[in-house]
């Protein structure tokens, strides 16, 4: 018997290819300044009582909140007292970013996103690779100007993949260890909303580094 599409099995496709089109679209770029992506996103001017984030896929949303206090606290008791290396505050950096992505959620609506771009295709809620790259962004920006930052200095972002080169498209936020010079990735995709984000050495992200066992549904 030939196989019939119904309305149901279309629009799943439809909506399956609007959202991978979109993804890949979006997630090709190759990588840019920090103030210069914080301008083109409209995300400029965070603060930790007003700050603006992305959903929805490609910035297509944005949502303008703050944090209280005591959201804010489990942020600074991370760093409390100084890191004694710059390998401890990767640590602590990753950590933060789930920290303030928990409190964010419930005020943006995004508390069920889940790790990847195309494990849950549920609209406003989720992330992909550029809103997850924004969010970091704006967060790491709110711990340099709490003054936590002191191993490391914020340097915008980085792409990977343009599909004919047969790599997935992806983006990250990148940081800088002062001392060394050395890039990192603070990625935040790879995870369900409010988990620590990953923070690898930007050469290694660039080759295709994910955590073991991840997987995108359409990957």
């Amino acid at each position: 018997m030939a196989f019939r599409p119904t309305k149901a099995s279309l629009s799943l496709a439809g909506l399956l290819a609007v959202a991978l089109l979109g993804g890949l679209g979006a997630c090709t770029a190759p990588g840019g300044q920090y103030d210069k992506m914080m301008a083109e996103r409209e995300v400029v001017g965070a603060t930790r009582d007003s700050f603006t984030i992305c959903h929805g896929h490609a910035c297509r949303l944005r949502s303008r909140l703050g944090l209280t206090e005591l959201e804010w606290d489990p942020v600074a008791d991370l760093f409390a007292e100084p890191a004694a290396s710059a390998a401890i505050e990767r640590g602590r950096i990753a950590t933060a970013i789930g920290i303030i992505e928990a409190a964010v959620g419930p005020k943006a609506g995004t508390s069920n996103d889940r790790g990847g771009t195309f494990n849950a295709l549920s609209g406003n809620d989720q992330f992909d690779c550029v809103d997850e790259t924004t969010n970091t962004s704006v967060y790491l920006t709110l711990l340099a100007k709490a003054g936590y930052l002191k191993w490391h200095k914020l340097e915008g972002w980085a792409g990977r993949g343009v599909l004919f080169d047969g790599a997935w498209p992806h983006q990250s936020a990148v940081i800088v260890e002062l001392k060394s010079d050395e890039p990192y990735a603070v990625d935040s995709w790879f995870e369900d909303n409010g988990r620590a984000a990953h923070v690898v050495p930007l050469a290694d992200w660039r080759a295709g580094w994910s955590p073991p066992g991840f997987s995108d549904n359409l990957l």
